[in-house]
Order: C-alpha cells, then sequence, then structure tokens
C-alpha cells in the first residue's frame, strides 16, 4: 500500500529561509523604490498611449492616421492594457508590472542559490540585495518602461537553462523551459533576439553529441517562433521590417560608440563593487568544472550585450539598457560566494564580510552616481508639469479637434488625447525614415526633425522641446522657424494650467484654422487666448472652462498679422472687464484710434493689420470680432 511522503520541520526549514530571504531582499527594494518619482520618463507614456489607443478600439497605433510602431517593447504595452483591461488605472499599469517584474529577478537569484539554512544562505541574500540596491533595478521598477520585465526574464531564462548547462537532464523538452522565458523576452524588446543567438551559439559550440547539439538548438525554438510571428504581424499592421524607434535612433557612427562607452563607463564606475567580485567568477571556473559552463555562458552575455549596449543603445538615464549585464552579474557575484561557502569555515566567513562590505560600498556608489541622481531629484518629475499641459490642451481645445505637433511625444499627447504629430520622428514614419547626412552625431532619438514636413501637415498648435519652451530647439524646430510659412501663420502664446500642477507654458498657435479665428461673411472671430503674449497677460481657463487672455496687470496684447478683406471692419472686444481696443494697418502704418472699447479701420484691399487690446487686471478676454460696417 503506498505511503504519503511525510514533510518533516527539517525539509521546510530551507524553504522558510529562502522565503524570508526573498522578503528581506524584497523589503530593501520596495525602500529603495520609494527614493524615486514614479514615471519618470516621458518615453514611458508612449507605451502608454498605445495601450490607451488599443484599449479604445483604435488598435496598437499612436494617433490617427497610418500605424506606426512607435514602441520598443511589445509585450510591456500590452501588459499595461491588460491591466487597465482589468479594471487598473492605467497609469498604475507600469508601475505594478515593474515591481512585480524586480521581485520575480530577486525570486530568480534565490531560486537558483537555494539557502540550505541561514549559514549558507549568503549567494541569495547577496545576490537579491545587489538587485535591491541596484539603481538602475530600482529606477525602472516605477519610471515606467520594461527594464525591469527585461530583467526578470533575463534571470529566469538563465535559471531556467541551469540543467541543460549542468548536464542534469538528458530530456530535450527541458530546453524548452528556457526557450519560454527567451520568447517571452524576444517579444519585449526587439533586441531580445541577441541574447537569444549568444546562448544557442554557446550551448551548440560546447555540445560533445548529438543530442547536446538538439537541445541548443531546442533552445531557440520558441523564441525564433516568437520573433518571427512579431515580424510577420510588423509587416502585415505597420508595413515595416524594422520597428520605427530603430528607424529614428539606430546609426553606427563614432560618434555614437563614444557616448556609448562613455555611458558603460560611467555605470562602471558606480557598480565596481558588483563586477569586482563577478570577474572572479573566472578563477571559480578555473577550479570547478561543474560551475564552468554557467559561469562562462554568464560572461559571454555579458560581454556580448555590455558592447551591444555601447555600440548601439546605451543611455545615460538610468542605464536602462544594460540592465541585462547588472543582472547577469548579480549571478556570476552569487556564483563565487556559494563556492567560497563550500571551501570551509574561514572562506565562509571570509565571503560574508567581503559580501557585507561589497553591498555597503555598491549601495552608496549607487545612490551617488549622477545619472541616477538626476533621476531621483525630479520633483515634480517633468512628466508631471507634461501632464500639465497635455491636459490645459484637452479641456480647451477637445471640442476642436486640433492636430498637435511635439517634441515630448509621451506625456502631453497621452493626457491630451488629442491627434499628434511626433516633430523628432518616434511615431512618424516620414521624419524617421528621412534622415540626414549627419544622423548619427547628435542626442539618440533626439536629432531628426523635418520643418518643410511639419508645416505641410498644417499643425494647429505646436509645443516645443519637453514644457513648452518659448523656443523651437531641435533641428525641425530650427528649420521651421526660419520658414516664412512658420512667421506667417504662427504666434506664439503664453498660456497657464493648474493640474495636476501650476505651470506656465508657451505653445505657437495657428492664426487660422481649428484653434484659430474662424471666418464667416463679412466677420472674422479671434480667440481671446491669442493675444496672451505673456507681457503681463496670460491665457488660462476660466471658472466655464473656456480659453482667454487674463490681464495680470494694467497692459495690452497685440496680435500681429490678421488679415482682413477689403472694406471698412469695426474691431471689438469681449471678455470679463473693460477693454480698449487699437488697429493698425500695416501697409500704410494707418491707425484706428480706440473709442468705447472698439476700433473701425478701412482697407482698400485685403491687407494685413495688427489688433491690440488693453485692459486692467482682472480682465478675461474671451474674443476679439471683426466685422464689416455697411454704409
Amino acid at each position: 500500500m503506498p505511503t504519503t511522503p511525510v514533510t518533516t520541520a527539517e525539509d521546510k526549514a530551507p524553504r522558510l529561509i529562502a522565503l524570508a530571504v526573498g522578503l528581506i531582499a524584497t523589503a530593501a527594494l520596495i525602500v529603495h523604490v520609494r527614493r524615486y518619482p514614479v514615471l519618470t520618463y516621458d518615453d514611458a507614456f508612449i507605451s502608454l498611449r498605445y495601450a490607451q489607443r488599443l484599449l479604445e478600439g483604435h488598435g496598437l497605433t499612436w494617433t490617427e492616421g497610418a500605424a506606426v510602431e512607435g514602441y520598443s517593447n511589445l509585450l510591456w504595452v500590452l501588459g499595461c492594457a491588460v491591466l487597465g483591461a482589468l479594471g487598473v488605472d492605467l497609469l498604475h499599469t507600469p508601475v505594478i508590472l515593474g515591481i512585480l517584474s524586480a521581485v520575480a529577478t530577486i525570486a530568480a537569484v534565490v531560486y537558483a542559490f537555494p539557502p540550505r539554512s541561514w549559514s549558507k544562505s549568503l549567494p541569495a541574500l547577496a545576490g537579491g540585495l545587489f538587485l535591491a540596491l541596484a539603481g538602475p533595478i530600482a529606477l525602472w521598477a516605477v519610471a515606467g518602461l520594461e527594464g525591469c520585465l527585461v530583467a526578470a526574464l533575463v534571470a529566469w531564462s538563465f535559471v531556467l537553462l541551469r540543467p541543460v548547462l549542468d548536464g542534469e537532464t538528458d530530456d530535450w523538452k527541458s530546453a524548452l523551459f528556457p526557450g519560454i522565458a527567451l520568447a517571452l523576452l524576444c517579444l519585449t524588446r526587439p533586441d531580445g533576439p541577441l541574447l537569444v543567438v549568444i546562448i544557442c551559439g554557446f550551448l551548440f559550440l560546447r555540445a560533445r553529441s548529438r543530442d547536446a547539439a538538439l537541445r541548443a538548438l531546442v533552445v531557440g525554438v520558441l523564441p525564433s517562433l516568437a520573433t518571427l510571428a512579431q515580424l510577420a504581424f510588423r509587416l502585415a499592421y505597420y508595413g515595416d521590417w524594422l520597428p520605427n524607434t530603430a528607424r529614428a535612433k539606430v546609426a553606427f557612427t563614432g560618434t555614437r560608440v563614444e557616448s556609448g562607452v562613455q555611458c558603460v563607463a560611467g555605470a562602471g564606475l558606480s557598480s565596481y563593487a558588483l563586477w569586482a567580485p563577478a570577474i572572479l567568477a573566472l578563477y571559480v571556473a578555473w577550479r570547478d568544472a561543474g560551475r564552468r559552463p554557467r559561469i562562462l555562458l554568464g560572461m559571454t552575455l555579458v560581454v556580448g550585450w555590455t558592447a551591444y549596449a555601447a555600440t548601439i543603445a546605451c543611455q545615460p538615464y538610468g542605464f536602462r539598457m544594460l540592465i541585462p549585464s547588472y543582472v547577469l552579474l548579480v549571478f556570476l557575484a552569487a556564483e563565487v560566494l556559494d563556492w567560497m561557502q563550500d571551501q570551509g569555515r574561514a572562506a565562509a566567513a571570509a565571503a560574508w564580510v567581503a559580501a557585507l562590505g561589497l553591498l555597503g560600498l555598491f549601495g552608496y556608489a549607487q545612490q551617488t552616481e549622477k545619472n541616477i541622481v538626476l533621476a531621483r531629484e525630479q520633483r515634480p518629475p517633468v512628466t508631471v508639469q507634461a501632464a500639465t499641459i497635455g491636459t490645459t490642451l484637452r479641456d480647451a481645445f477637445e471640442e476642436q479637434d486640433p492636430l498637435v505637433a511635439v517634441d515630448a511625444a509621451g506625456s502631453i499627447p497621452f493626457y491630451s488625447g488629442l491627434r499628434s504629430l511626433d516633430m523628432l520622428g518616434l511615431n512618424d514614419a516620414y521624419i524617421a525614415r528621412h534622415r540626414g547626412e549627419r544622423f548619427g552625431q547628435g542626442i539618440q532619438g533626439h536629432e531628426l526633425g523635418d520643418g518643410a514636413y511639419v508645416l505641410s501637415r498644417e499643425p494647429d498648435l505646436i509645443v516645443a522641446n519637453r514644457l513648452g519652451s518659448h523656443r523651437l530647439a531641435f533641428s525641425g524646430g530650427r528649420q521651421m522657424k526660419a520658414d516664412p510659412r512658420f512667421r506667417g501663420r504662427y504666434r506664439r502664446v503664453l498660456l497657464h494650467g493648474e493640474q495636476p500642477v501650476p505651470l506656465h507654458f508657451y505653445a505657437f498657435s495657428r492664426l487660422e484654422g481649428r484653434v484659430g479665428a474662424r471666418r464667416s461673411e463679412g466677420q472674422v472671430v479671434i480667440p481671446g487666448y491669442l493675444f496672451a503674449e505673456g507681457k503681463g497677460t496670460r491665457g488660462e481657463l476660466d471658472e466655464r472652462g473656456a480659453l482667454g487672455t487674463r490681464f495680470l496687470e494694467h497692459t495690452e496684447g497685440t496680435l500681429e498679422g490678421v488679415e482682413l478683406p477689403e472694406g471698412v471692419w469695426r474691431v471689438s472686444a469681449k471678455g470679463v472687464g473693460s477693454f480698449e481696443v487699437s488697429v493698425l494697418r500695416r501697409s500704410d502704418e494707418g491707425a484706428a484710434a480706440p473709442g468705447d472699447g472698439t476700433a473701425e479701420i478701412a482697407t482698400e484691399q485685403p491687407g494685413l493689420v495688427d489688433i491690440t487690446v488693453a485692459a486692467d487686471p482682472p480682465a478675461f478676454l474671451t474674443k476679439v470680432t471683426a466685422r464689416r460696417v455697411v454704409r
């Protein structure tokens, strides 16, 4: 008669210790994460906008019109959308996914080095704490992009490969398990296949039998199918072989390599307490044949991925693209500590002392690294201020359905929900495909632009830089500024929003069209906000939600270059308060003097006039109307 296995207290103890170790590292992670403001990276809102529009039934698109693949993290976008469909606030979804992914990464280290007792728990404990103290892990757990999901998938891929590497199984089906994690990694990042190629190549080269070679190939089956499936989807849905982000960012130039090497060096200087013990893993591999395959594969992956990041994709803000290297270095360091524990009491005690010292050095260096500090000290984050721009534009112009051209393609379009045009090309196929000769010499993701193309799209509003700057600083903006069409058709206005934080910002508004002057027979109606020049005036929403110009002091606002047809025109201002209106005819500087809040001017042929409205605070100008006088 079969008997039921009895679980003793001795059997339960290692599991409880492993759970306790995981909880300690997780607690350290949560304490660390709380130091960073959430959703600090504007590109995170590009992913959220795709998820938002998917939930709204618009597909995987960034705006109306031809679909463009402006994301490089499909699984992340879909994960946010799934949580959103389950009722989670979309703004919370990347934080939930990020923290859960970071915890899953810690769990992978604890699983790979299960503590047999408290004295033997050092590899799992130190590995978990290295992850918890790593600035890139804590930052990207809440910053909004897929870095920690990549970390978790890399970690679990490495863990699930251990039976294959260690020769603990001759069942080719066991190779499918790491393949699942690697397939998800390929769907998370378009550069995920690089790690798959390195892993499969390593396994194939060290294969000593036909079955071992077969297992090496089997590891790559699911990742290959996932990659091919996404490629087929990309071709069918977006009509392109590459993500649009790759076209807008990737360049093989000396400038990129130089900046990439500097980025890797910056990360290395702040993580020496991690990579120094990891390098000792080479000595362990020489001494211990059983650990050799894991260590050599880990080293190969670190070198391969770091070299890729240095030449293609390394950006110093938060070192997101180097997260796989951090994770693999943690596994290598934990391997060294695990080996030392088996070398006797003296070596085990030395390992504890060394690990605690290295953790202290690592934590301090991570907290003082300038790029990590930059992310931590954003109070409030730029994205929160950009949210004010987006919500203000939405509240002011949603009914008019304007086209908004932006440099910051994340939070402003996400919060506004308005049709948008990405002037830097991440979400615009035309700009991404028309790269100048000097492409690859500037800041990655910020060097493209085509002023003539943007003007041909006739955007109703243009918001420059991240926070609505008063100047057009990027390439396309400088081209627009030099274009006579821009000078004739657009005016800069100062706007003010209150939610979620008070903020002044500039926008360039089109004089005619959806948000500009509206013309009918014998009448021109000009929105009052176009007179908000910023010198004692600003555009804002009144208590009824109407946009106009608030006079903050006794001053005047002028709108230049308004076209009036031939005839006699009476110009008047409407709003709350008393206004004086004057009109200057540009052709011969003929002027109409103000009187009773109105002014009249005669035009013998169509021409341009400058309209000035003066008022005392707290006057609020809603519109200026020019009517043809019939006599």
